[in-house]
């Protein structure tokens, strides 16, 4: 029965059940349909809910999750196509029941079925819907990095490409780019990040402003946002966790710091990339690089400078607009650009402010920034000045920021002289607890060398200099006046404007530095708190007189001083001065009212006319008395008072023919003693007769004594045993010696006349001759091998060597009979021999590794009997040098020289290269036997060479592959033997390795060089980098190079005297010379035309992007600069010079357009003797002339004209209509008969 019943109960199961379904729908048919309409009306609401989210998420700018917007597009769909189509019908279906019709039962039971299918469905998206607890999340968002107002200067340019070559480079980390405020490094790193995410070097390019006041947490909130990363940490170490995570989860990214004022913890941040982080870096700025360096760790800094003179004017038109095309505007808006000193910020700042204004404007604009007030100018205070002044504030000592604003007193553009900033400080009492001038003077370094750092002064021209950008000196200036009572006046007026308002009542430093010889000055200052007082004539403030100015030149006294005088009476209330300065004033007689200054620390009176001076040993507490280039003739016994002086500098007094016997050495305090240039009449001891002078044996009183600056007559004067081991500074002159080595980097120095070979025996000169590190020897010596018989330890302290005209020296070093290796110069930088008749060899035998190891500069003239500089095993350990200078020396045959027995050479199968890593100038002049550069030959066959081998010699590339010189720059080869090929094109290694970064090329006097390169061997890298080159006396050249060489980058072109050429280059090649800014062309007597017509060339041009100045002369061939049918473009040609060329009947036959050029320089034969003079100088780039950018430096309006020349203006603006009529009309004028007249 149960098996019966459990049957039944399935049949029921498969058949009641599924009927009694589908009786439902037709029984329940309008619960179905309102149940889909009712559930329908709560999805409708459900969406409706989710749209007003969605409506306020992205009202906040936020992202719609993918999710909501796959369900509100599946919901739209339902409600549209489906569910309201099918309550649309079933509407219908109803309205024909009650029409009286019968239900189709077929229909309604289908329509039910599909509405609770329906109805379910949409409970499930009503479902989903609640389940949405988020529709919306904050997106991160790119950083956009818009450069406005960036224009790719040159000299930006060259940065950022470093910039980025070093973000490629997979073993550099961090990057440091610095500079002064408003020079552009904010502007330059985002340009950075742009390029950095258009090259797709990094996935991600996130960039943060630190600023002065950092704050961690502000950081690490800006860097999280800008990489989507939502920080809920409280703590800022928990935050730096969670930062660090997400970091070193993304797949590459830049991370730029901006403005970095002090050490920053990049850990305490969360900046941190793990160990292995070739995918990441960063990159920081500051003002100051030792912030980059020490603070932060960045070995790798890039400065931003300011612009040359061109990108400023460029950038200041663009910014000016028409404005500055007015002809009364032009001139204003030139000296307005040199005051703002390529200064962006304060260029982009003066030019928004002076557009569309009146020339009023403009004129008060240029006055207010020469007066050093250019705050007044709209927008300069907020933008130039606050920038500056907080780096000012930011200093973080007061010593620094005093001695900055010791600075800003010098002129414009002055080289600042640290020993100038030493008697100023050490005066004006700035450093406390220094009682040394050594001490103080390494303060004053280091003080400058932070502030160099801090960009706040600038490198100076020399060394021991700085310089300060103008724009900063005048806002040091006004932060002077109008914080600390310093008063820099250019003149009497504003002088007496100040003392009417009673400005200067308060005044601790004041600098009259510009005054007129002709006025005259206030009988009394009244200064009471005064401390530091400067007047000088005319001159700036603070004229420079250094070594460098001082060399060649003696000064004129007479010319100074002599109508400028100060009143007796000009310091009586000055009570409180510490430091005088007066520069080129008459002080006959020394105004009694300085001798009242008891608490006076510092006295300088430079290139003053002077007389007697006895009064100024009543300045008893004086510490440093200054007489440099005065005309002091006696020093008088009444200096001797002054016990408390520290320095006595006399450089270049040269009338001083009287130092009173026993002065200097009551001068027991005395560490510095400057004589140098000036008094050398010393007593000489056991003399009988009158002691009128002091005698050197008062210097031995001197115990304090460290720097002594002498000039002696004799050795002979020399005392016994009169040097000291005390001294740590020295430059000492004995004998007739009248050059001075500029080197100021080293502190002992020694100048010496030989003139017996004992003077080393006595008086401590062997002592000094071992400590120097500059010395000079010259004269008669009585010995041959300068290091043994002068220093047998090798000269280990010495730097810059110069023998000059001594007979009999054969070797500098001979160690040939030594058992051990000589160990020699192992510390020399500089190396000069200059007529050492006698010398056959500078090393001779064995040398140890070191010798000459660290040897940077060789200069080798006259010395004849000199066939070799080095052999290969010493060559080959010049790894510092840069500079190979020989001249004059008649036998020599080779530079480096290698033996087959020759103990370091090797094998032709090893092929060892000698490698001169850092060479950037080779000069060989005069070598007529100069065979090549390098030689290999047989030791036993050197004096047995046959004709045929010497002819054999002669006819081998100079250069070979086995010499590299991968960074020469400056290449002079002029008179060198019989040349007839520099290099060979077949020589592979020498293209890339030797020649393609050479910059500066000089070929002269070598007739027969065939050409600079062989046509027949083609290569893209010959002279890529040439930006200077000259071709003198080559008469076998017929053209300057194949056509095929690209001068893509040369700048200055000179050819002259060179008979055979018949053309200079051809068109292909006058295409490739973009940037050629001057071609002087002199003395080709068979120069047709300057560029070859083929004949072919139609509708194309030839463009001189670049060219400021042509010079054609005496060229008695030349028809046209080129007779071709080729359109030339000249648009930046302002001076055209011709001379002598009497066949020149046109420039060219085509069209010629010269939008700047309005005259033609007409040279007569008196002008052609003064440039024909300088014709012979050599090519030579100085260092750090890099890029267009430093030629366009050395350009001014004085090198485009020559003074007195005749000046042609162009008729119709046409340079080939003007020829004509020079040649048609030639009889306006002797003048002109001579243009065509050789």
């Amino acid at each position: 029965m149960e098996i019966i019943i459990r049957i039944g109960a399935k049949i029921s199961e498969y058949t009641v059940k599924p009927i009694a379904r589908q009786l439902g729908y037709l029984f329940y048919y309008q619960r179905n349909v309102e149940n889909l309409r009712t559930h329908v009306q709560h999805l409708k609401d459900a969406k409706d809910r989710l749209h007003h989210s969605i409506d306020e998420a992205k009202r906040n700018g936020e992202e719609i999750e993918a999710d909501v917007v796959n369900w509100l597009s599946r919901v739209d769909r339902m409600i549209s196509e489906h569910t309201e189509n099918f309550l649309t019908n079933e509407g219908q279906l109803n309205m024909k029941c009650l029409s009286g019709n019968f239900p189709d039962l077929v229909s309604r039971h289908r329509m039910s079925r599909k509405a609770k299918k329906m109805a379910l469905d949409v409970a499930s998206e009503i479902q989903a819907a609640g389940g949405f607890h988020k529709v919306s999340y904050l997106p991160t968002i790119p950083s956009v990095f818009e450069v406005k107002g960036y224009v790719a200067f040159r000299s930006r340019m060259s940065t950022l490409n470093r910039i980025m070559e070093a973000l490629r480079d997979p073993d550099v980390d961090m990057i440091g780019v610095y500079g002064m405020g408003g020079v552009g490094k904010t502007m330059l790193c985002k340009e950075v990040a742009k390029q950095v995410k258009e090259q797709m070097l990094f996935a991600k390019a996130v960039m943060v402003t630190v600023s002065q006041t950092p704050s961690l947490e502000s950081i690490q909130q800006e860097v999280a946002e800008k990489l989507g990363l939502k920080l809920e940490e409280k703590s800022i170490p928990g935050r730096a966790d969670r930062l660090r995570y997400k970091l070193r989860k993304e797949k590459s990214l830049l991370v730029i710091l901006d403005d970095i004022w002090e050490k920053l913890e990049l850990e305490d941040i969360g900046i941190s990339f793990g160990d292995d982080n070739e995918e990441y870096k960063i990159l920081l700025t500051s003002r100051s690089q030792e912030v980059l360096y020490n603070d932060m760790g960045v070995e790798l800094n890039f400065l931003v400078g300011v612009l040359s003179e061109s990108e400023a004017t460029n950038l200041f038109d663009k910014i000016v607009g028409d404005t500055v095309r007015k002809l009364s505007i032009q001139p204003l808006a030139s000296e307005i650009i040199k005051e703002c000193a390529g200064l962006p910020i304060a260029i982009a700042t003066v030019a928004n402010a002076l557009r569309n204004k009146s020339h009023h404007v403009w004129k008060n604009a240029l006055q207010e920034l020469r007066i050093s007030t250019p705050t007044n100018i709209k927008g300069m205070h907020e933008k130039v000045y606050s920038g500056i002044k907080l780096s000012y504030d930011s200093l973080r000592s007061e010593e620094a920021k005093s001695l900055l604003l010791l600075c800003s007193w010098f002129h414009e553009d002055a080289n600042i002289e640290i020993e100038h900033l030493l008697r100023q400080a050490t005066g004006w009492g700035l450093f406390q607890g220094i009682t040394k001038l050594e001490e103080a003077r390494n303060k004053v370094v280091t003080l400058i060398e932070d502030l160099k750092a801090c960009c706040l002064l600038l490198d100076g021209d020399y060394d021991g200099c700085a310089k300060m950008h103008d724009v900063i000196r005048d806002v040091t200036l006004s932060i002077g006046s109008n914080d600390r009572h310093m008063y820099n006046l250019r003149n009497v007026a504003e002088l007496e404007e100040c003392f009417s308002s009673r400005k200067l009542v308060d005044s601790i430093a004041v600098s009259l530095s510009e005054i007129d010889h002709i006025c005259r000055l206030p009988e009394k200052l009244e200064f009471p708190k005064v401390q530091l007082f400067c007047l000088s004539n005319r001159s700036r403030p603070f004229q420079n007189f250094n070594m460098h100015n001082l060399l060649n030149q003696r000064y004129i006294y007479e010319q100074y001083g002599k109508e400028l005088e100060i009143p007796n009476h000009f310091f009586e209330e000055m009570k409180e001065l510490r430091v005088l300065e007066l520069i080129s004033v008459c002080l006959r007689p020394l105004p009694s009212s300085i001798f009242s200054i008891q608490n006076l620390q510092t006295l300088c009176l430079w290139r003053c006319d002077i007389g007697e001076v006895g009064m100024i040993g009543e300045l008893k507490n004086l510490k440093i008395l200054d007489l440099r280039g005065s005309s002091i003739e006696e020093l008088p016994k009444q200096i001797g008072q002054l016990t408390q002086l520290r320095m006595l500098d006399l450089k270049h007094c040269y009338k001083l023919k009287v130092v009173q016997p026993n002065i200097i050495s009551s001068l027991t305090r005395l560490e510095e003693l400057n004589m140098a240039g000036s008094f050398a009449d010393w007593h000489v001891n056991g003399n009988e007769g009158e002691i009128r002078n002091a005698s050197l044996l008062e210097l031995k009183d001197l115990h304090r004594l460290t720097t002594l600056y002498l000039q002696i007559p004799n050795a002979a004067l020399l005392p016994k045993e009169f040097f000291s081991e005390k001294w740590e500074k020295y430059n000492i002159v004995i004998g007739d010696v009248n050059v001075v080595l500029p080197d100021s980097r080293s502190s002992k120095q020694l100048y010496l006349k030989i003139n017996k070979r004992d003077i080393f025996n006595d008086h401590g000169l062997e002592m000094l001759l071992k400590k120097s590190e500059v010395l000079y020897l010259s004269g008669s010596s009585g010995f041959n091998n300068v290091v043994y018989e002068l220093d047998a330890e090798g000269f280990p302290q010495l730097k810059h060597l110069q023998l000059q005209s001594i007979v009999g020296i054969q070797y500098i070093i001979n160690s040939v009979e030594k058992i051990h290796a000589c160990s020699a110069f192992v510390s020399l930088d500089i190396l000069q021999l200059n007529g050492l008749w006698s010398l056959e060899k500078i090393c001779h035998g064995k040398l140890t590794e070191n010798c000459f190891g660290k040897l940077r500069v060789i200069e080798v003239s006259n010395c004849d009997k000199l066939k070799n500089l080095f052999s290969f095993s010493i060559a080959i350990g010049l790894l510092h040098l840069e500079k190979i200078e020989v001249v004059g020396c008649e036998t020599m045959e080779e530079v480096i020289y290698e033996r087959k027995d020759d103990s370091q050479s090797i094998s032709n199968e090893t092929f060892q290269k000698i490698p001169f890593p850092k060479l950037k100038t080779l000069k060989l002049c005069s070598l007529r036997n100069l065979i090549q550069y390098h030689s290999q030959v047989e030791t036993n066959c050197r004096n047995q060479r046959k004709d045929e081998q010497l002819i054999a010699d002669f006819a081998r590339p100079f250069f070979h592959e086995k010499v590299t010189f991968p960074k020469l720059k400056n290449l002079t080869l002029k008179e060198v033997g019989f040349l007839k090929e520099i290099w060979h094109g077949q020589s592979e290694g020498l293209p890339t390795s030797v020649f393609s970064g050479l910059a500066s090329l000089t070929i002269s006097e070598l007739p027969d060089l065939m050409h600079l390169w062989d046509e027949n061997y083609h290569t893209d890298t010959a002279f890529l980098n040439l930006m200077a080159l000259k071709v003198s006396r080559c008469d076998r050249f017929k053209n300057l190079a194949p056509s095929w060489i690209s001068f893509q980058n040369l700048m200055i072109l000179a050819v002259s005297n060179s008979h055979g050429m018949v053309n200079l280059f051809t068109s292909s090649t006058a295409k490739s010379m973009s940037q050629l800014r001057m071609m002087t062309i002199n003395a080709c007597k068979s120069m047709n035309e300057i560029i070859a017509n083929k004949g072919s060339e139609t509708g194309g041009e030839i463009v001189f992007n670049e060219l400021l100045v042509l010079e054609v002369r005496r060229l008695p061939s030349l028809t046209s600069f080129y007779s071709g049918n080729l359109v030339m473009k000249f648009p930046k040609l302002k001076c055209v010079r011709i001379g002598l060329c009497p066949e020149m009947r046109s420039f060219s036959r085509g069209v010629v357009s010269t939008p700047q050029l309005h005259k033609l320089t007409l040279l007569d034969k008196e002008l052609e003797k003064v440039i024909f003079e300088t014709d012979d100088e050599d090519m030579e780039l100085p260092d750090g002339f890099n890029t267009a950018l430093d030629f366009d430096e050395l350009i001014s309006d004085d090198e485009l004209n020559y003074g007195e020349s005749i000046q042609q203006e162009l008729i119709e603006g046409d340079i080939n209509t003007t020829i004509r009529h020079l040649q048609e009309k030639n009889q306006i004028g002797l003048a002109l008969r001579q243009l065509f007249t050789e």
